[in-house]
């Protein structure tokens, strides 16, 4: 357990050393941002499928729970939004499923919330995969920080019963906030910190 802990801990602490000022961004820096981005979306969603599965004991998804918390914006607690200073309750999901083959939004709930329902998902088995390569918008400037939208593709898979029967699929395409902040710290000095916002479905198929 305290291995997995220290490897999730050095991953997250990785984070983005940018020489260019905040005002000239050259196409390797941009480039480095979308690589950045992109590997902070791959530990979500690893994070996701450990918290879906029921092969992990509660004390490892809680691990995993916290570090996917960590990758987005005030961590699962309030914080004020960098675009319109707005004080926010916490990071929200649009959550999404198909009824009468219909793509039907079932609401949206606060992130910690979210992650505490994929636990306690009442299947025997519950898989959720990248179903397809990520994509990231262009990059745009707000103050003296950047952000961006990333599109994801997930794979859910609910099974039942001991024989595994699988009883729910579909493919939900979704765009994560990205937040690009400037911060510094006696350890890596002035560097870039990728941190993820509100999520939104934008269709889910079957």
């Amino acid at each position: 357990m305290k291995k997995i802990f220290a490897i999730t801990l050095m991953l997250l602490m990785s984070t983005l050393t940018i020489n260019a000022q905040i005002n000239d961004l050259t196409e390797q820096d941009i480039q480095a941002f979308k690589d950045r981005v992109g590997e902070v979306i791959d530990m979500f969603q690893n994070n996701l499928s450990i918290l879906g599965s029921k092969k992990h004991t509660p004390k490892v998804k809680a691990v995993y729970k916290k570090s996917a918390l960590k990758l987005f914006m005030g961590e699962g607690l309030p914080y004020k939004d960098l675009s319109t200073g707005a004080e926010r309750k916490g990071v929200q999901m649009q959550v999404s499923k198909i009824v009468n083959g219909e793509n039907t939004i079932v609401g949206t709930k606060l992130l910690t919330e979210y992650l505490d329902n994929l636990i306690k998902l009442p299947y025997a088995e519950v898989k959720m995969t990248k179903a397809d390569t990520y994509r990231i918008s262009n990059i745009y400037k707000v103050g003296d920080h950047y952000e961006a939208t990333a599109t994801i593709f997930q794979r859910f898979e609910g099974y039942v019963g001991k024989e595994m029967k699988k009883k729910y699929v579909d493919v939900t395409q979704k765009n994560i906030k990205v937040y690009i902040v400037p911060e510094n710290d006696y350890v890596l000095g002035q560097h870039w910190s990728v941190r993820l916002g509100d999520i939104e479905v934008v269709d889910t198929t079957n």
